[in-house]
């Protein structure tokens, strides 16, 4: 999938020179010119890095990186005319992610880019890898594997273990995890997909070690995170 940037900064030229090298480069290049009107764009975009300079006309780039860490992780390069090694520490101390002072390389620009991309992906992935016993649950893919085996699951019971996964070791009562129609019938109908997942994934079903039930109230998935 192609990578979305935003590049604030107030410097006609350069941002259209960053534009032309980075669409080569087969990014998305979103441009803004200053402070305000990226505060807005901001409200109804996202992207997956963004490159702010540090001085603009309508607030400091420091100021932006902080509205934006308050809300979310995207990595952020500060772009400066600033190279001080205070004003590279101010920087890094209030969220960017990386530093790079004018005038500079574009393929180095470039190579921060991919690095910190790559970085943040690796990182995502690790966040969304679930673990209990033998067994490692993809968030992103909603995957079930065992010692790097495929472990088959319906569709009802990818979203049962999906809705225990969301609340790992704490209890989600009956009617959390049913589709609709929080009466007797469906409550049995999830009583007996849990059975059935636990065949699927405990060794003794009996005497389950991973889906605990709390009685007369729901269930709980033991496991952690890595």
């Amino acid at each position: 999938m192609t990578n979305s940037i935003l590049i604030v900064d107030d410097d006609k030229r350069l941002r259209e020179l960053l534009e032309d090298y980075l669409l080569e480069k087969k990014f998305f290049v979103y441009l803004s010119e200053d402070f305000t009107s990226t505060k807005e764009i901001l409200k109804y975009f996202m992207f997956d890095l963004i490159i702010i300079d540090r001085m603009m006309p309508t607030g400091d780039g420091i100021d932006l990186i902080k509205i934006i860490k308050e809300k979310n992780s995207t990595p952020i390069i500060m772009l400066t005319a600033m190279g001080e090694s205070e004003n590279k520490i101010e920087g890094l101390k209030f969220g960017a992610d990386d530093y790079i002072a004018k005038p500079f390389e574009p393929e180095e620009l470039y190579l921060r880019i991919i690095k910190l991309l790559n970085l943040y992906k690796q990182n995502s992935e690790e966040n969304n890898i679930i673990m209990f016993g033998n067994y490692l649950y993809n968030l992103t893919t909603l995957q079930l594997k065992k010692e790097n085996k495929d472990i088959y699951l319906t569709e009802g019971e990818n979203k049962l273990l999906n809705k225990l996964i969301l609340k790992k070791n704490e209890m989600v009562l009956r009617e959390e995890l049913a589709e609709s129609n929080f009466d007797e019938n469906e409550l049995r109908k999830i009583d007996v997909q849990v059975n059935r997942l636990r065949q699927k994934i405990e060794h003794n079903p009996k005497q389950p070690h991973f889906i605990k039930t709390v009685r007369g109230k729901g269930y709980k998935l033991i496991c952690n995170q890595i």
